[in-house]
């Protein structure tokens, strides 16, 4: 507090309205400045005081145990940072090893809870990721919704049942694959009901987000197992028989399985063995003659395979030599009596492999392409058995033509000529 004390010079008595007098004419921040000053001193100790409370805060001695006995990682005495920060990452990886360990007891606890589930489970989890759950499908529903143009047994149509290959098996990979739930029907857990579902092509595989199809066959004589495996995808079927692989010799049990080719058979033979020195000469000579002539055989098919496309960019495929004529006429002469003659004409490409077919695909009106130096080669008459000198030649020719007609830019649908007659006299 300040006292402002004057005297006027007259023997040293008080005058009180001199002091009012002078006290009104001071300047304002006179009056002002106990408050001021006051202010200053306040803000000065606050600023230094919380200066040295974080140092002290800094420096004090740090307590990571939360318990009443445990010790500060810098103790009673000064250390330095560096031993500071290896005190520190220790203890983070105590703690750290601490949530481990219960993390790992609560997962064994759930596992022990999940084990006496797994008596209920369809499949076990340690193929969870192969079958999940599985359901049935009758197979003509499923070929009708997925036609991948592998029929059934010729004596098999459509609807007509195949005892003891009626229906198609489904597994699903995963839970999110399996259908919705409210099909009201449970997958991995339904022992007690004991039999797998049956369902339709599209409800089974409505949450399947790929579908890879296996066709196999029992083959009751080799006793044939299938094996499922997790691992790299593969688009083929590994083989394995209790045989030689080398051939000639037939299926004994005693052997242990072992891989071998899609053509060996039960009885030794190889329907798939490697072509003689002989033969691969001439298909060496085939492929030159077509890559030689392969700009000019494109130029001159263009104009045909443009009309034949149309809108939809597709031409339809058909090879054919005269041997197989026959089955030619029977086809273009089905498709005029059920009423669709013009449009096979319009869409169907025929590739004539000798003269003889080229007048017959043109006397029906279709459009049929030629080329003598390409399949000059070819066999006129009709193979005689299957993998015989004819139809391999063949082979060759349907490979060539529809790789033509994508070199050109358009989609192919190729026809394969079929034995079973469409056609009879009284044209019904």
């Amino acid at each position: 507090m300040v006292a402002i004390i004057r005297n006027n010079g007259s023997g040293g008595g008080y005058n009180n309205s001199s002091r009012s007098t002078s006290s009104q004419h001071q300047p304002k921040f006179i009056t002002h400045l106990p408050q001021l000053i006051t202010l200053l001193l306040v803000a000065f100790i606050s600023f230094y005081g919380g200066v040295l409370l974080g140092m002290n805060m800094n420096t004090a001695p740090t307590s990571i145990d939360n318990t009443a006995d445990a010790k500060s990682l810098r103790g009673d005495r000064d250390i330095d940072d560096a031993d500071f920060n290896a005190r520190v990452e220790a203890e983070v990886t105590r703690r750290l090893a601490d949530i481990s360990a219960a993390t790992f007891s609560n997962a064994n606890s759930n596992n022990n809870k999940n084990d006496n589930n797994d008596k209920q489970r369809r499949f076990p989890k340690t193929i969870s990721k192969i079958a999940s759950g599985a359901s049935l499908i009758s197979k003509n529903d499923f070929l009708q919704n997925f036609d991948y143009g592998i029929p059934k047994p010729p004596s098999k149509r459509e609807h007509e049942s195949d005892p003891g290959k009626d229906d198609v098996l489904v597994l699903y990979g995963t839970t999110k694959a399996m259908p919705d739930n409210n099909l009201g029907i449970e997958y991995a857990t339904d022992i007690e009901n004991g039999d797998i579902p049956h369902m339709t092509a599209s409800d089974a595989t409505k949450n399947c987000g790929g579908l890879n199809v296996i066709f196999t066959e029992s083959h009751g004589d080799i006793q044939q197992c299938i094996a499922i495996v997790g691992n790299y995808e593969s688009y083929h079927i590994q083989r394995w028989l209790r045989i030689n692989p080398k051939g000639s010799s037939r299926l004994d049990n005693k052997l242990p399985l072992a891989p071998v080719g899609r053509g060996l058979q039960s009885n030794g033979q190889d329907k798939f063995s490697p072509p003689s020195d002989n033969y691969a000469l001439q298909n060496q000579a085939l492929l030159e003659t077509y890559f030689a002539r392969l700009s000019d055989t494109l130029e001159a098919l263009k104009p045909m395979a443009k009309a034949c496309a149309g809108n939809d960019n597709t031409v339809i495929v058909m090879v054919c030599n005269t041997g197989q004529s026959d089955l030619l006429i029977n086809f273009i002469c089905s498709a005029t009596a059920r009423g669709f003659g013009d449009i096979v004409r319009e869409k169907v490409l025929v590739f004539a492999t000798d003269k003889g077919v080229l007048d017959i695909g043109l006397g029906l009106g279709l459009r049929t392409f030629y080329d003598e130096e390409i399949f000059k080669e070819m066999p006129e008459k009709e193979a005689g058995r299957y993998g015989d000198r004819a139809f391999t030649q063949m082979m060759y020719a349907k490979v060539v033509t529809v790789q033509l007609i994508n070199r050109l830019g358009y989609d192919v649908l190729f026809q394969v000529s079929v034995k079973e007659s469409v056609f009879d006299h009284n044209n019904t």
